[in-house]
């Protein structure tokens, strides 16, 4: 395996699969049918995931590099989300949130086939 094909990936996603889904969820913005706070947190968690953005939209944390977060951080961001998701001790839009970035974390490192 050549330095190209580990920087090329994202998760088990390709770099090119992962900037797609982006600029879709860019594209489409907002639909009256997926609360806008979820949809704003798949957005927060692709920019993290690609790079783009130094801080883990969950728990705040650093990306290892800067092409963004290894495996193991994608994965303990996409945890940290789901517990977020779960706790009703918080407001509706924070759980929303939190699930768009679980989705779109879940979707990168492989977990799931659902691209948010």
């Amino acid at each position: 395996m050549t330095s190209h094909d580990v920087t090329s990936r994202v998760g088990t996603r390709s770099r090119e699969q992962v900037e797609s889904a982006l600029a879709r969820l860019e594209y489409i913005g907002d639909t009256p049918f997926e609360p806008s706070h979820s949809h704003r947190g798949s957005l927060d968690g692709y920019r993290w995931a690609l790079g783009r953005s130094p801080l883990a939209p969950v728990t705040v944390s650093q990306a290892s590099g800067p092409e963004g977060p290894c495996p193991a951080q994608l994965a303990a961001e996409q945890q940290a989300a789901q517990v977020r998701e779960l706790d009703l001790r918080l407001e509706d839009e924070q759980r929303d949130y939190a699930r768009g970035v679980r989705d779109a974390l879940a979707w990168v490192a492989g977990r799931s086939d659902v691209q948010p």
